[in-house]
């Protein structure tokens, strides 16, 4: 099973090509803005770097969010389209489940992926190793900062990564001092989404374009702004 896996829920845009849990190619690109051109580029780059073409793909993993409103609305929105055109099965991925995957390494208990959600808050959540599994110890969600570290409980070591690291990382040592674990991986994710991906397309799980959510965890500026005028 061949799977086209994008990722263009934050800055670090990524695109890649998955079979049998084994990565065969990856596009990384850093965006400034919104990913509407880089993504397209960088598939078209993949494919011929691959030797592989549109029809040769079973199916789609994409990433849902959290992250940023825009970002995932243009991967939602490029992922919708490819399904309706090929008839691909899509499989949804949260993207902290994907970065918190980058760390499931041999000696490793505590993970938690989080990714800046501005406004003073992050995504975030703790997962906890079982079976190498990820299984969730604090939720999933927004938080703000200060809450979410409050909630880590044990004394283990707890291993860090995601944008919202490098944005509250004094913070976060502070916090947990010696416990908190820095890592150096890095934030592209397409490896990752396509292997969680191919698992949840092997089992049957794959989504139609219609059935395809957004994970926000908040309402986005937009709705924020239709939900105060509405109260006015």
């Amino acid at each position: 099973m061949l799977i086209l896996s994008l990722d263009t829920t934050t800055r670090y845009g990524s695109v890649g090509l998955v079979s049998e849990r084994q990565l065969l190619a990856e596009i990384n690109y850093l965006s400034p803005s919104t990913h509407s051109r880089q993504v397209f580029r960088a598939l078209s780059t993949l494919l011929k770097i691959a030797g592989k073409q549109f029809d040769d793909i079973d199916g789609l993993a994409v990433a849902v969010g959290p992250g940023s409103f825009t970002g995932i609305r243009i991967g939602l929105s490029l992922a919708k389209a490819l399904s309706l055109a090929s008839g691909w099965p899509v499989a949804s991925v949260c993207s902290l489940q994907a970065l918190a995957s980058k760390l499931l390494l041999p000696g490793i208990k505590m993970i938690s992926p989080i990714i800046d959600a501005r406004k003073g808050e992050v995504f975030a959540c703790l997962y906890q190793i079982e079976n190498s599994r990820l299984q969730e110890v604090v939720p999933a969600g927004a938080y703000e900062p200060e809450k979410f570290l409050a909630m880590i409980p044990g004394s283990e070591p707890v291993y860090f990564i995601g944008t919202g690291v490098d944005l509250y990382l004094p913070f976060i040592k502070e916090r947990l001092g010696p416990r908190a674990m820095i890592t150096d991986r890095s934030y592209y994710l397409a490896s990752e989404i396509g292997q969680l991906g191919q698992a949840l397309l092997s089992q049957g799980k794959g989504l139609k374009p219609g059935e395809i959510e957004p994970i926000y965890y908040r309402p986005s500026q937009a709705e924020e702004k239709r939900t105060a005028k509405a109260k006015k």
